[in-house]
């Protein structure tokens, strides 16, 4: 089974690259003809696939070909169905942004040849956003965008931003080894530069613009380049030059089937013949042209008609889509319909049994909530038991602290009475931080941290002599049974530092509390920053002796090194 999903994954994989390869070269085929103008055969490749898309080719891969149709119909001059073409590709909304700064850069043009300058800014702006934001887009596109926006200014005869944008396009082109936009750039700065009759300059970047134009085998380009060389050189009053020029534009294009150029050429000819008086050759090549501006505007005509037909049958194409959409809504209503005629019958047949399922249900619930009800009473049954047991063991502590108490002769009645408060006081803190919870005694769990705090926070405000604290200690919790005997330990070694430690130099007096989690133990040590700590009177026995019971009601243990204790508390539990 492995080995069939293996084999299956392994053919998806040689299609899907074989269905790239297939588009790649089709669009790097397409991109040739577009450089060399062969306008027909662009758009008779690129209809074909509209139509029938014989190779599957995604969305995203039809709306990138029809920008590349877009272009062939702007270089052929029939801007209404580029322009058309583009506001459709535009409301689809399918193209990355690499994709759309090629289109915006082309609408850009077409609205500059319509003089809509305002329309023709927005889309080079909009263009110039995608350049910002990729290297790679700015790397195939900015030269291109240059060019346009020198040409923008050039057609409203703002030379100077013209020559700019021309200038730099230029720099950058070279920059990319791009030597075709390079050569573009230079006829914009060739215009400038004839423009102002810097002939040497203009006829240098023309001839850069003709070599590598006939590298590229690019024969319009070509031709025209002669074509405005010989009006360089016509302006510079050197006829003889000028006509050998118009004359390597005539052999440079004649054998060619580009019409428009040839018809272009052709009148030059005549227009020489005929200075040269020839007027057999110059009626000759007059009449010549105008057949190829026929043909040439018949093309067109032909194109033209072809879009038009293509346009109506994919109109035609998407009303038969539409119709078959709607039948099967059609059909959808109806089957939905007949759904639930069927849905309310066998509701109806289905009644008297959910009815007595009803009855059950609600049988069962009544013995849930009855099981509920048992189960609640022996819950708070159980809780009460919990709080009266834990009311006794607070009493016997109580009772043996006034036991030991009654025990300590030395001490006048009010400092026994103030002694038992305080530590009857570290009991109640203890309460007022636990809550008893009505599904389980197991979450009865203190906060040690804000126990101890509250526990040095009273004793500072019972007591004159003037102290800090510190703490240190994880979130650790404790269940209330060993929380409130840690409590008294506190309080007692609180209370034997407030009375005996000395600190050194008059410094004030400072209690250190640090608490962590160590091997399923909470280690604990307690310090002060006395130089002595007494140990052998009776009445800091007596505290020792209250530390000692309720450490061993926890079952934990001590070591003391002169003001500092080590106390380790087995059974802790983090929240």
């Amino acid at each position: 089974m492995k080995v069939f999903f293996l084999i299956i994954s392994l053919l998806h994989s040689i299609y899907c690259f074989t269905q790239t390869s297939n588009y790649d070269a089709f669009y790097d085929k397409i991109e040739d003809l577009i450089f060399y103008h062969e306008h027909a055969k662009i758009l008779e490749e690129i209809n074909f696939v509209l139509t029938n898309n014989p190779n599957n080719y995604s969305t995203t891969q039809i709306e990138i070909l029809k920008v590349l149709k877009v272009q062939t119909l702007v270089d052929a001059n029939l801007l209404d169905e580029g322009l058309a073409l583009s506001n459709e590709i535009l409301s689809q909304n399918h193209l990355t942004e690499y994709y759309l700064t090629s289109l915006f850069i082309e609408r850009a043009l077409i609205f500059e040849i319509l003089e809509d300058f305002p329309k023709s800014l927005q889309n080079l702006t909009l263009a110039k956003s995608y350049i910002d934001k990729s290297e790679h887009i700015k790397k195939k596109y900015y030269a291109t965008w240059l060019i346009r926006v020198s040409s923008w200014y050039r057609v409203q005869e703002k030379k100077i931003e013209s020559y700019q944008y021309a200038l730099k396009a230029k720099q950058f082109a070279e920059k990319q080894n791009n030597s075709n936009k390079s050569s573009e750039a230079g006829v914009l700065l060739a215009f400038y530069y004839t423009d102002k009759k810097n002939y040497n300059k203009a006829i240098q970047l023309n001839n850069k613009a003709i070599a590598v134009g006939k590298a590229l085998n690019n024969k319009i380009s070509v031709t025209y380049l002669y074509l405005s060389l010989s009006k360089i050189y016509k302006n510079l009053g050197n006829d003889v030059i000028a006509n050998k020029y118009i004359d390597s534009a005539y052999n440079h294009i004649k054998n060619t089937n580009y019409l428009e150029t040839k018809s272009a050429s052709y009148i030059k000819k005549s227009e020489v013949s005929e200075a040269r008086n020839l007027l057999d050759s110059a009626l000759y090549f007059y009449k010549t042209a105008i057949e190829y501006e026929k043909a040439h505007n018949f093309n067109l005509k032909t194109i033209k008609m072809n879009e038009q037909t293509l346009d109506f049958e994919l109109e035609k194409e998407k009303i038969q889509k539409e119709k078959i959409v709607t039948e099967n809504k059609t059909l959808h209503k109806n089957l939905l319909l007949a759904l639930i005629v069927a849905i309310v019958l066998f509701a109806f047949l289905i009644q008297e049994n959910r009815r007595k399922k009803q009855i059950d249900k609600q049988k069962l619930i009544i013995e849930k909530d009855a099981l509920k009800l048992e189960k609640t009473v022996k819950e708070k049954t159980f809780l009460i038991h919990e709080i009266n047991h834990r009311v006794k063991n607070n009493l016997a502590v109580i009772l043996s602290l006034i036991e030991i108490q009654g025990q300590e002769s030395n001490k006048t009645n009010e400092e026994l009475i103030k002694q038992l408060h305080d530590r009857v006081n570290t009991i109640a803190i203890g309460h007022q931080l636990f809550s008893y919870d009505l599904d389980t005694t197991e979450k009865s769990f203190v906060n040690i941290e804000e126990y101890a705090k509250t526990i040095f926070e009273t004793k500072r405000s019972a007591t004159t002599k003037k102290f800090n604290y510190t703490i240190e200690a994880t979130n650790i919790e404790l269940k209330v049974d060993i929380a409130l005997p840690f409590g008294l330990v506190l309080n007692e070694l609180i209370t034997n530092s407030i009375k005996h430690a000395k600190p050194s130099q008059n410094k004030d007096l400072e209690l250190h509390l640090k608490l962590g989690l160590k091997d399923n133990n909470i280690e604990t040590i307690y310090k002060d920053n006395g130089n002595f700590f007494p140990s052998n009177t009776s009445a800091d026995a007596m505290g020792i002796y209250i530390i000692k019971g309720m450490l061993n009601q926890i079952s934990a243990s001590y070591q003391r090194e002169q003001s500092t204790f080590y106390i380790t508390i087995p059974y802790a539990k983090t929240s």
